[in-house]
């Protein structure tokens, strides 16, 4: 053969390689995944309930995948700010927001500066559930919904607590609808609930399940979830009181637009790991937050289909975003 038909043949061997190696990228990353740290937002500051968790989760993460995992508050906007940082990361798995799905389901709902739908993100599993209720005094003269709109027909002006525009909304509807004078106190998180709690400058608050961690003191008298609470399973959902107000809130794990579907099958095996793993159920037990895993599949459903439902809900209730 001459040299000139061997550069050729070999010309045309890299030329075959090199159109192979185009197509092979999103594999080679998929199967190799993960090769590196893995940075996992957290869009609400250090120390509260959904960064505690998340860094949990980190670590069981870490230990199923292989690598570190990197843990990076993006406190704003419920969410949002992290959010958007997120959309702007490359869909290569390397980048993971947890965060309540509420950024999701809900904020778009309140906040015209948040635009988000179910189809901006895919998803690599749901973790744990929020166990949002209405909470009150421990010797309050009520133990259910019902009781207590009796008990404020005969005690007009009792003030609520209310952590947000969806908490307002709640007992905004329960007073339409019974026609009852409410007087809504705003609070700035759950340490504000729990001392205007117990303090008694409120009657009734909102609760993302701090009230647990008061049990000689507070009482729930309805979840605000479409389920009943683990922790008190004889407790009424508000639908079940006569509202359709139920709205859950879940922790996900977030991803760009586009991440390849094997690579969000390999968070979401490892994040099911948490649900049998000792530390992280000593950390969520402790904190009374239930684990409800739910896999790729059902978490994109879950959250096309609380989208829906809480746009249906605000609007019944004749909340616009603001």
């Amino acid at each position: 053969m001459s040299k000139i038909k061997q550069v050729q043949l070999v010309g045309a061997v890299f030329a075959v390689a090199m159109t192979l190696l185009g197509t092979m990228p999103a594999t080679a990353q998929e199967t190799d995944y993960p090769s590196k740290p893995i940075t996992m937002y957290v869009g609400y500051k250090a120390g509260g309930q959904t960064d505690l968790v998340g860094r949990a989760t980190a670590r069981v993460l870490s230990e199923q995948l292989g690598v570190p995992v990197n843990v990076v508050n993006k406190p704003g906007a419920g969410g949002a700010v992290a959010a958007r940082t997120l959309q702007k990361d490359a869909a290569d798995g390397y980048t993971v927001l947890f965060q309540s799905n509420s950024v999701i389901n809900t904020e778009p709902h309140l906040m015209k500066r948040v635009s988000f739908t179910p189809d901006d993100f895919e998803y690599a599993g749901m973790i744990t559930a929020y166990q949002v209720g209405l909470a009150t005094q421990k010797d309050a003269p009520f133990d259910t919904l019902a009781e207590f709109v009796d008990w404020a027909r005969e005690n007009p002006g009792f003030s609520y607590g209310a952590l947000s525009p969806a908490s307002r909304m709640y007992m905004e509807e329960i007073a339409r609808q019974n026609d009852l004078d409410a007087n809504i106190v705003p609070l700035k998180g759950g340490g504000d609930m729990i001392n205007a709690i117990l303090g008694e400058q409120v009657v009734l608050a909102l609760s993302g399940g701090i009230h647990k961690k008061y049990p000689d003191q507070m009482k729930m008298i309805a979840a605000l979830t479409t389920f009943r609470h683990p922790s008190d399973p004889e407790v009424e959902t508000i639908d079940e009181a006569g509202y359709a107000l139920a709205m859950d809130s879940r922790t996900a794990l977030i991803l760009p637009k586009g991440t390849p579907r094997p690579v969000l099958d390999r968070l979401a095996g490892a994040l099911e790991a948490a649900v049998e793993d000792e530390k992280f159920n000593q950390v969520v037990s402790a904190v009374f937050i239930p684990i409800m895993y739910k896999g790729v599949d059902a978490a994109r459903a879950e959250m096309e289909q609380t989208y829906t439902a809480n746009k249906v809900i605000f609007e019944n209730a004749g909340v616009t975003p603001k």
